[in-house]
């Protein structure tokens, strides 16, 4: 099974909502992106380890309720030093895919045989299966639809 490793602020700051959010809210943009993430891993059956920087803020609960994600916060050091050091320790580095927008953690992985994506192409992801099933409102209707719709419910004049 595919593990997904996130640099996570590097992904709120490539969801401008979230981006937005964090200058407000830090704790909410994190439960915001665990939550989208989780819906994902769901629907695709992937495991996932989100990677903040820092220590774990007081507001954070100290056991993940967000399963199969699992978060983690980097402090002493910084996230790019904890992904670096998971990949390191992985037992099955071609499994791991690696979602950062960070050129070094982008080449190190790579070297390491890891699968990588920018964090703009997973936000883009995210949120695509997100309205997959959606229909699409706003899309005009061709003329054809238009003559279709007027005999079936009676042109009016």
């Amino acid at each position: 099974m595919q593990h997904f490793i996130i640099d996570g602020y590097n992904l709120i700051h490539a969801i401008p909502s979230l981006k937005h959010l964090l200058a407000h809210d830090a704790h909410q943009a994190r439960e915001q992106l665990i939550h989208h993430v989780s819906m994902l891993t769901h629907k695709r059956k992937f495991r996932c380890t989100i990677v903040f920087d820092g220590a774990q803020p007081k507001d954070a609960p100290r056991s993940s309720s967000h399963a199969p994600i699992h978060v983690v916060y980097s402090f002493p050091h910084n996230a790019d030093l904890k992904i670096k050091e998971m990949i390191e320790q992985s037992k099955n580095r071609s499994l791991l895919v690696i979602i950062s927008s960070d050129h070094e953690i982008q080449n190190f992985a790579r070297v390491c045989s890891c699968t990588v994506h920018t964090s703009k192409h997973f936000a883009h992801l995210l949120f695509e299966e997100e309205t997959a099933g959606e229909e699409k409102s706003d899309a005009p209707l061709s003329q054809a639809q238009v003559t279709e719709w007027l005999k079936i419910f009676g042109e009016k004049k």
